[in-house]
């Protein structure tokens, strides 16, 4: 049987990496390849703002299909806390932005309560935000949720991957599943029926919140760089913390055994679900090799494990990457 590929499920990863070249290009922006933006105001010298915006993308179908707004809200504060979490930034406030076909009153009421209650969590205040029927724009039933969130990071804190070197160690910390990237082809696979309901109400877990953990590193100043692994998977978001002249060696082999990826290996290539998904490795942390215990003491939660170290580069200055060792 022919291998399914993102692309398959109307994903175009070339185009995006693209679009990404293009902006990089044109932007020039430091902020651009950075998972949260930085930005700097005299009135607070000492600290930076962080900023983030994310969504869930197609994952919000199944969820609003099976009306699990209490998973829905996780994923949509997951995807934005995580980014503020990689330049060690403390969030302050969040606001989300949801577009319906038509307003359901209660469904949306649901959907927000549960999100409130999960940023409170997180010291996280939902400061306000917008709903806005679109009509015809939005297929009816359906809605789309998007999120903003805003930290605060005392300067002398602030993670920055200048300070990665040779020997720096990989540590990863376990995912929970899917979490909310890669589900155009999932939905793909389970409308196809190559998943089965069962298989595929399991890809809905909820997607793993890690800005606690990774806080108590940054205030211990435990780490060199940080990643949260979503969509383009393992390699492309580490490379995005790598500087320049250096390249993350990482063992595959190491990854934990997640049913819900073992079962995807069936339809899809394996290549391709590298590309795509975190496969095991939802937050990757880069750090020296004698904060290693520490790092596992804190964050042990997370079941985390040694993925890989930080070589220099074989192929020039200039390369930046993640790979595979053979």
């Amino acid at each position: 049987m022919e291998k399914y590929t993102y692309k398959d499920s109307g994903v175009n990863l070339k185009s995006a990496e693209a679009l990404s070249g293009l902006l990089f290009s044109g932007l020039k922006s430091s902020n651009f390849k950075n998972f949260a933006g930085i930005f700097k105001h005299p009135a607070i010298p000492e600290y930076f703002f962080a900023a983030t915006t994310d969504g869930i993308g197609t994952k919000i179908i199944p969820l609003i299909e099976n009306k699990l707004y209490k998973t829905m809200a996780q994923d949509l504060a997951a995807m934005n806390l995580n980014d503020l979490a990689c330049v060690g930034a403390r969030p302050l406030f969040f606001l989300d932005y949801i577009a319906v076909n038509t307003l359901n009153a209660d469904d949306m009421a649901k959907f927000i309560s549960e999100l409130n209650s999960i940023l409170l969590k997180y010291n996280c205040i939902l400061l306000g935000g917008e709903t806005s029927e679109l009509g015809d724009f939005i297929k009816e039933g359906l809605f789309d949720a998007a999120g903003f969130a805003v930290g605060l990071v005392d300067e002398a804190n602030s993670v920055d991957k200048n300070n990665v070197r040779e020997g720096d160690v990989v540590i990863a910390l376990k995912s929970t599943g899917v979490h909310s990237n890669g589900f155009s082809l999932i939905r793909k696979l389970h409308k196809d029926g190559l998943i089965n309901n069962d298989e595929f109400l399991k890809t809905l877990a909820p997607t793993a919140i890690y800005i606690d953990e990774i806080l108590k590193l940054c205030d211990n100043r435990l780490v060199s760089a940080l990643a949260n692994i979503t969509g383009g998977g393992i390699l492309s978001n580490l490379a995005r913390v790598i500087p320049e002249g250096y390249t993350a060696v990482l063992d595959k082999n190491i990854l934990p055994k997640l049913e819900v990826f073992e079962v995807m290996k069936r339809f899809v290539e394996v290549d391709e679900m590298y590309r795509t998904f975190n496969m095991g490795a939802g937050f990757c942390i880069i750090a020296k090799p004698e904060n290693v215990s520490k790092i596992i003491e804190i964050t042990k939660i997370w079941s985390p494990f040694v993925l890989g170290r930080i070589e220099y580069s074989k192929e020039g200055k200039k390369d930046v990457r993640a790979v595979f060792k053979n």
